[in-house]
């Protein structure tokens, strides 16, 4: 095991720590999304007895990046906050290069690899951040709520009340 992989190991352990410890559900979901990732990645590897290739699309890394994407939107749509959206949006960076990979055999190696795996440490970025945002937030104004409610109380979407009798 490479130092990357010590780091990403490291990373996560004390996501993990802290999403349990000061985050709240889309914390905790968010981190456990990028666990999936991980663990995920590891597993996609000893299935196929391969690391990952550049010079094609690697469906593997599609698939699992299309899957954490679409969690991230999930909680960006039901979530009280605003960092889901960030993450949703750079883990589609993710995804949209292994489209790019597949448009234009010309998208060099590198570049592949850099558009597949930077975003990663991006999303540990912005959800440490979020987590620390999220803590500092409880202790100045207590407990709030962590999804959204629905909009339907509101009085233009109220059914009209029956008339009197």
């Amino acid at each position: 095991m490479g130092w990357i992989w010590a780091f990403n190991i490291a990373s996560l352990l004390l996501l993990i720590i802290a999403a349990w410890r000061w985050g709240a559900a889309p914390e905790r979901i968010c981190t456990a999304a990028l666990v999936f990732m991980n663990v995920g990645d590891l597993i996609y590897h000893a299935v196929v007895g391969r690391w990952t290739i550049y010079a094609s699309v690697d469906v593997g890394h599609l698939v699992i990046d299309g899957l954490i994407a679409a969690v991230f939107l999930a909680v960006a749509i039901q979530a009280n906050r605003v960092y889901p959206l960030w993450l949703a949006a750079i883990q589609l960076v993710s995804v949209i290069a292994h489209f790019a990979r597949e448009a234009n055999s010309q998208v060099a190696k590198l570049a592949y690899a850099l558009m597949d795996y930077l975003p990663y440490y991006a999303l540990l970025i912005i959800l440490f951040a979020a987590i620390r945002a999220h803590a500092k937030r409880v202790r100045r104004i207590g407990h709030y709520p962590a999804w959204r409610r629905s909009s339907s109380h509101s009085p233009g979407n109220a059914p009209p009340k029956p008339p009197p009798a």
